[in-house]
């Protein structure tokens, strides 16, 4: 009976330590899932997978903002300047509902997002549409290291416009999409600079 008992109490334990490893190694793989699905989820809006709706130019258009043979530095500057004032190649060439600005964090940086106010969408498109702004400088970088990106929203709530923004005061640089001759070669002026580190960093123009 003794024997019989230690027989039952030891295979009673065993059936809990299988049940205790079964449930671990499911708690496991349901964390596992949830971070790799946020970590794709993440990476797929970074890249623009969702709701986006960019107005792009033409293949003729880009052509006038592409070096061609026989150029000069001044010929191509030329031909971004004839369309400065061109509505079709304005950005981001659609009605903007909503502006949001988010960190460049990877994985975290899409929960970083503030809503820019009403009342100053009008203003930012103004600055995104003033060659004043920005500058013929242009050098090698990666998005990796800018410091925010700013998305435009249509009122379907869809992306027509994303601006990646670095600050380096030394050289400082944007890139956006759609394209847009204003913004010339992507560096920002000193007065640009001044401008959007204003818009930025003053509390009132968020909601």
């Amino acid at each position: 009976m003794r024997i019989a008992s230690v027989v039952r109490r030891q295979a009673k334990k065993k059936k809990t330590d299988n049940s205790t490893v079964k449930k671990i190694v499911i708690i496991i793989t349901v964390i596992t899932l949830t971070i790799g699905l946020i970590v794709l989820w993440c990476w797929a809006d970074d890249k623009d997978y969702f709701q986006t709706d960019y107005r792009e130019l033409t293949t003729e258009q880009s052509k006038v903002l592409e070096w061609q043979n026989g150029d000069s530095d001044e010929t191509l500057k030329g031909r971004y300047r004839t369309h400065f004032t061109d509505t079709t190649y304005i950005f981001p060439r659609q009605k903007v509902s909503k502006i949001k600005i988010f960190r460049n964090i990877p994985a975290i940086g899409v929960f970083t997002g503030k809503t820019l106010k009403q009342t100053e969408i009008a203003n930012f498109i103004d600055f995104c549409n003033d060659s004043t702004n920005f500058d013929w400088g242009e050098t090698t970088w990666g998005y990796s290291e800018c410091e925010y990106y700013i998305r435009l929203y249509n009122y379907d709530n869809k992306v027509i416009g994303k601006i990646y923004l670095l600050l380096d005061e030394h050289m400082p640089m944007t890139e956006a999409k759609p394209t847009c001759p204003s913004m010339k070669f992507g560096e920002l002026s000193t007065i640009g600079f001044r401008k959007i580190t204003r818009i930025i960093n003053d509390k009132n123009n968020w909601e």
